[in-house]
């Protein structure tokens, strides 16, 4: 039953909770205001003094604090410099102190814009900041010089082995030939009597050889130990004794090579002998070197001590300034401490009485009054709400809330007469099939689609078994969990007359006035069943023939394969085709060396001297196994490569490539660089083909530096996230921009017709593509062209 709610006979009147809030509110915001205003003004004053010392004095100290932190990491940086083992270090180091002189002259000119700083002493730190830039400039200049010195003397001095390698080379079979003669000298003496005198002039003549070319060995390695020191020693002293010492030595040598001058080897060994002397005479020997290394070490440390000194002077320039800014910020900050207490304990006060006139009003009104009668209202409300419509509404009073409380038992009881109407309308007019049950499955309600899909008339279905209607072999339970249930059930429906249908089912359960109950949705899903038979068959189909083809597919991408593998194979011959010459060239010192050994070891067996053939035929093994080493590495070049992924060793690749092409290298005096294979982790993919690529760029590369006085090759090698980046560089002819486009292209190639087919980079970069790899080539920096290729990381 409703209740009429009673109307206003005023057309205006003045809300009477609203008034009393009002006057309440009123005092309380008088109090604030009050509060308010004695707290800005002494905040005025506080901010005044604050504002002082965050504009005149804070940001000297900032600036002080900043220029000193910056002055002690250059300090402390600049000897890294000096110190600095190579240069990438060198060029961190750098960047850092850059970085902070930068951030030093920049704090210089904010503080002259600013006016933070005295003229004075902006003008003294002008002077002496130049000086530090210009020390470090000369210090840095300084440490590139000596490396360049370093680079230069760690080559002159990897040249020198090598002559002193093939000096030994020369004069070792020299001194065993030598060596025979002499015995064969003496046998010689001792078995014949006849023309003693000419036989003793000879082992005479045998003998000073001998001797000659002893001494000349003994003497050319105490040159090369010389020069080696004289680019250790620490003094420049000691560097001239040991060229002076080297004068004498040098001396000998020439002595002893006039000695032997009638040797059919005396030429070649004074060649060698000057090739190992000139590596100690000039301005760019290696103990010239050496000096001016240590000129450089010198100033390097005098550059320092200067800077040093002029970063003392730098601080205390600032430390007299931050003292004078110091006294006055402590005057400053008393001034402003005493003004904080004073508005500090008139804000107290003030916000004491707010904090009492707020506590009178809510508790003598808000809370006595409003809020009791608010809460049994919200109690009233929430419990509505929540579908309790037979809660009983507390309406005495006679101000807005208890016409709150009216309007809240009109709604109540309108709310009872349109939740029937509503429920049975929804039901009646869904689009789907729904039937609403009890607890226990009866049957109370049943929409029109419903009683179509089942044939049924209305009051056949009230009060029946929702069960009776499936016609599941299997009985489903519907009722007793229906929170496990899936969101949709596929079964079968049964009709009045015993025909069945697919059902798409779902159940749900709702409350109706504290009661619970079961809502069955149902789709007839017949049509969509054969639908889904038709698509199923028609997939079936398909997918057969999707078999068929992809069973030719992969007939002729093996075939394709195949062909692939033996262009490649092709190439590989083809390439050591180019390299036979060197090949035989390489093979041919080694034959040459047991032919003679072998020679030697003939006539000592001859003579009943088996055991001293014995080295002999050990040099001769140790040769053949040197032979079979290179012909071993042709044959693995040569041999088909498989398709698994395996890990390799860079380094290892790179070691074999250059191998193949040692003579051509020797031949054009070629500088090979090798950087970063020490800690570089393995790659995926097969070695004998990535080391097919990298002979062809070799032998690329060294055709196009064929015409350079100074041919260099830098290889290099990095990581980058999972990749590994291998870097080949020359400083040849290059490629043009419009040969750049086509390059990988088959059979393009630069060479004159019948030296190249073209095949090579084409190659190269589909093998690189098939390990998951990839090949580019961009000009170089001063001449010269790079190839650049990236390759997975091994894991």
């Amino acid at each position: 039953m409703s209740v009429p709610l009673t109307s206003n006979k005023k057309a205006f009147r003045i809300s009477r909770i609203g008034l009393k809030l009002s006057l309440a509110l009123g005092a309380i915001m008088v109090v604030t205001l009050m509060t308010a205003i004695a707290a800005w003004l002494a905040m005025v004053d506080i901010s005044e003094r604050v504002e002082s010392l965050g504009t005149r004095h804070l940001p000297l100290m900032n600036t002080a604090s900043h220029f000193t932190e910056l002055a002690t990491d250059i300090s402390g940086t600049a000897p890294k410099l000096i110190s600095a083992r190579s240069s990438w270090e060198q060029e961190a180091v750098w960047e850092a102190l850059d970085q902070q002189l930068s951030e030093l002259t920049q704090l210089l000119d904010t503080a002259h814009n600013k006016q933070i700083l005295a003229t004075k002493v902006q003008q003294q730190l002008s002077v002496v900041l130049p000086k530090i830039q210009g020390n470090l400039q000369s210090l840095n200049t300084n440490v590139s010089n000596k490396f360049e010195l370093q680079r230069n003397s760690r080559n002159l001095s990897e040249s020198l082995r090598w002559t002193h390698a093939s000096f030994l080379d020369e004069i070792s079979p020299i001194l065993e030939d030598s060596r025979y003669n002499t015995q064969d000298s003496i046998d010689d003496l001792n078995n014949n009597s006849g023309n003693g005198l000419h036989r003793a002039n000879e082992l005479q003549q045998v003998l000073r050889i001998r001797e000659s070319l002893m001494q000349l060995n003994a003497d050319s390695n105490l040159a090369v130990g010389l020069v080696v020191r004289a680019s250790s020693q620490t003094d420049a002293t000691e560097i001239n004794a040991t060229l002076l010492y080297l004068g004498e030595v040098e001396d000998r040598l020439f002595n002893a090579l006039n000695q032997i001058q009638d040797n059919t080897s005396a030429l070649t060994l004074r060649q060698s002998v000057q090739q190992i002397m000139f590596f100690a005479r000039g301005e760019q020997s290696i103990p010239q070197l050496r000096k001016q290394e240590l000129l450089l070490i010198s100033a390097n440390q005098t550059l320092l001590d200067e800077n040093k000194t002029l970063f003392s002077q730098l601080k205390v320039i600032i430390s007299a300034q931050v003292l004078e800014a110091n006294q006055a910020a402590q005057g400053a900050a008393a001034r402003a401490h005493s003004a904080v207490g004073q508005g500090r304990n008139l804000i107290i006060g003030m916000a004491l009485s707010g904090l009492l006139m707020s506590l009178l009003v809510g508790w003598l009104y808000v809370g006595r009054s409003l809020l009791a009668r608010l809460n049994r209202l919200q109690s009233s409300m929430s419990a509505i709400a929540e579908g309790n419509l037979d809660t009983p509404i507390d309406t005495k009073g006679k101000d807005e809330i208890s016409q709150m409380a009216l309007a809240l038992l009109i709604f109540r009881n309108t709310a009872k007469d349109v939740e029937d109407a509503n429920a049975q309308s929804v039901i009646s007019n869904a689009l789907v099939g729904l039937i609403s049950t009890d607890s226990q499955g009866i049957i109370e309600f049943v929409n029109p689609n419903a009683r179509l899909l089942f044939k049924y008339q209305y009051q056949e279905l009230i009060g029946a078994d929702i069960h009776s209607l499936i016609a599941q072999q299997q009985p489903l339970q519907l009722i007793t969990n229906v929170a496990a249930l899936p969101p949709i059930i596929e079964t079968l429906g049964r009709r009045q007359d015993g025909s069945q249908f697919h059902l798409d089912l779902a159940v749900r359960e709702y409350h109706q006035r504290y009661r619970t109950k079961l809502l069955f949705t149902l789709v007839d899903t017949t049509e969509r069943y054969e639908i889904q038979q038709n698509l199923e068959q028609t997939i079936e189909n398909r997918t057969k023939d999707l078999r068929a083809e992809i069973t030719q597919h992969k007939r002729t991408e093996l075939e394709l394969r195949a062909t692939s593998q033996e262009l490649i194979q092709s190439a590989k011959l083809a390439s050591l085709g180019q390299l036979s010459a060197g090949i035989a060239h390489e093979l041919n010192q080694p034959l040459s060396a047991i032919r003679y050994n072998a020679h030697n070891s003939s006539r000592m067996i001859e003579r009943s001297r088996a055991e001293e053939s014995l080295p002999l035929l050990q040099k001769i093994e140790n040769l053949a196994d040197k032979m079979a080493k290179i012909i071993n590495h042709l044959k693995v070049f040569s041999r088909r490569p498989s398709d698994e992924v395996i890990a390799v060793d860079l380094d290892s690749v790179v070691t074999s490539s250059l191998e193949l092409y040692l003579p051509r290298i020797e031949q054009q005096q070629c500088r090979i660089e090798r950087l970063g294979f020490t800690d570089i982790p393995s790659a995926s993919g097969d070695p004998i083909r990535l080391e097919q690529v990298l002979v062809n760029l070799i032998g690329n590369a060294l055709d196009a530096m064929a015409e350079q006085t100074q041919p260099h090759l830098k290889i290099s090698a990095a990581l980058k996230g999972e990749s590994l980046i291998l870097t080949m560089t020359d400083n040849g002819c290059g490629i043009s921009a419009a040969d750049k486009a086509v390059i990988f292209d088959p059979f393009f190639t630069t060479k004159e017709a019948g030296v190249g087919l073209g095949l090579g980079l084409s190659i190269s970069r589909k093998i690189l593509l098939d390990i998951g790899g990839n090949i580019e080539v961009t000009d170089a920096i001063g001449g010269g062209c790079e190839f650049v290729l990236t390759l997975k990381r091994y894991v």
